[in-house]
């Protein structure tokens, strides 16, 4: 469970950014897939920060 918690963050990291990359090649880029895929980012960012300081 601690690997699963660990890692979180950098797999909404790549979520967010496929949330990026999937609306740029079909073209249909809207700002809530942007916002999403922002949302994600930065939480995983800040998801990943934290919870490895956490568990160091």
């Amino acid at each position: 469970m601690k690997f699963f918690l660990k890692n979180l963050g950098v797999f909404l990291i790549f979520l967010g950014a496929f949330f990026l990359i999937v609306p740029f090649f079909t073209h249909l880029q809207t700002n809530q897939s942007l916002l999403w895929g922002w949302i994600l980012i930065v939480a995983g960012f800040i998801f990943y920060t934290f919870i490895n300081k956490k568990y160091q």
